[in-house]
């Protein structure tokens, strides 16, 4: 049987090196805890929040996935916030993948809604990171490989823009925009 937590942390190490701090969270004691690792230095003035634990929860949300969440500030609030909209998508079963919003961050940090106008946070494929970065290999023919997603917040205009035109119009807005995902502080893109 596959350790997938040994074989994403090793993966892990391989692309951002040794992490310098992180955290367990718990949802309840029935119910497996997801870390959060913490890297520096992989990108100016960021930090790089892994999880290590939502892979456990394959059955639930449909995939072997880890997800990331790069920021440049926040720093005491994104782990918090990250594992708690993880334990929200698992408890409802939502799918998880490129192209999902999670809303009503507003009831897990609302100093951190108040200050930065970002309620949300969505989910996509890893971009900045090298190709290879999303996909870890189990080098099993009878296990399929795991995925690392990537997290980021977005602002209650945003999420109403993705819920009603999509992923693709989404994801082409920010990007037509330069808008920065890695900026928590930046202005919103609608």
């Amino acid at each position: 049987m596959i350790n997938y937590g040994e074989l994403y942390y090793n993966h892990y190490n391989k692309f951002l090196g040794d992490p310098i701090d992180r955290e367990v969270f718990m949802n309840n004691k029935e119910m497996p805890k997801i870390q959060i690792l913490k890297y520096e230095n992989i990108f100016e003035e960021c930090l790089v929040y892994n999880t290590l634990g939502v892979s456990k929860y394959e059955g639930i949300i449909g995939e072997n996935i880890e997800v990331s969440m790069v920021v440049d500030g926040a720093f005491n609030s994104t782990a918090y916030i990250l594992a708690n909209v993880l334990f929200y998508c698992i408890g409802n079963q939502m799918k998880m993948g490129r192209g999902i919003a999670i809303s009503g961050i507003e009831s897990i940090d609302v100093k951190f809604v108040e200050k930065y106008d970002k309620s949300a946070v969505y989910v996509t494929d890893p971009f900045a990171f090298p190709d290879e970065y999303s996909e870890v290999l189990t080098e099993s023919k009878d296990n399929k490989n795991g995925r690392v997603l990537l997290a980021f917040f977005i602002s209650q205009s945003e999420y109403e823009y993705f819920g009603k035109y999509g992923t693709e119009k989404f994801e082409d807005l920010l990007e037509e925009r330069n808008i920065d995902p890695f900026n928590v502080s930046r202005k919103s893109a609608i």
